[in-house]
């Protein structure tokens, strides 16, 4: 076979025999993502980084501290109003500040915030925490309040916890 005829054939092939990115093809069908998908199959995502780099880096200690109002940014739209305990994970090469579910009880997947030092993974979590709620505030106004129940508890649990800066 000659190599003029090896790029024909390779140009002729159609994209459900590509052996680099197969494709099965069903007629009639209209998905982008294939039915079987979900989230747990993205590896590429936050959570599951921060889940791997937990699970595979020496653990030395759990703690257990908490978030207060001088943990938010001084330049932040939402800033703790009470103190909020929470867990503070040593994976050695970082600090992961993560929710306790007794007293931060959110609905859905949540995963620790990283910093360098102890404080820094603290202010990284009050600043995630003030952008989730303002994240549920304008899902809430701009689909007349129509979102999930688990997006609604989480809202109306962070506006306990947290106010205008």
């Amino acid at each position: 076979m000659t190599q003029n005829s090896e790029t024909r054939n390779s140009e002729d092939r159609p994209i459900a025999e590509d052996l680099s990115c197969p494709v099965e093809i069903e007629p009639g069908s209209d998905a982008a993502t294939p039915a079987d998908w979900e989230w747990r199959c993205i590896s590429t995502s936050k959570p599951n980084a921060a889940t791997f780099h937990i699970s595979h880096s020496e653990v030395t200690k759990v703690m257990v501290d908490k978030l207060q109002p001088s943990d938010s940014a001084p330049d932040a739209s939402f800033v703790i109003n009470t103190e909020i305990p929470i867990i503070i994970i040593d994976s050695l090469d970082s600090f992961w500040a993560g929710e306790c579910k007794t007293k931060l009880p959110l609905q859905g997947l949540r995963v620790p915030v990283e910093g360098d030092t102890i404080e820094e993974a603290k202010k990284n979590l009050a600043k995630d925490l003030a952008a989730q709620l303002r994240l549920l505030l304008l899902l809430s106004t701009s689909h007349q309040g129509a979102i999930a129940p688990q997006l609604k508890a989480n809202l109306e649990y962070y506006l306990t916890v947290m106010g205008p800066a």
